[in-house]
């Protein structure tokens, strides 16, 4: 997989490396689905990233809050 990746990205610049590429590119579509929090994405930020997102002076984080999954019950 990072073989393909490298074909593809550029990771040079905004990533640590090219392996923590691949950890924040997961950890971003875990916390678009709902598996990972607002705070473990932060620290995925602060960890994978060279200069990682600052949050916002309202004490709000930095993503727009994402909407509750709701699963439907059985009738």
């Amino acid at each position: 997989m990072i073989i393909i990746m490298k074909q593809n990205m550029e990771w040079k610049g905004k990533y640590k490396s090219e392996l923590l590429m691949v950890c924040h590119m997961d950890a971003q579509a875990m916390y678009k689905i709902g598996v990972i929090s607002e705070k473990e994405m932060e620290e995925y930020d602060h960890d994978c990233l060279l200069s990682p997102p600052k949050p916002t002076s309202e004490g709000k984080g930095i993503r727009k809050q994402k909407p509750a999954i709701v699963y439907a019950g059985s009738g």
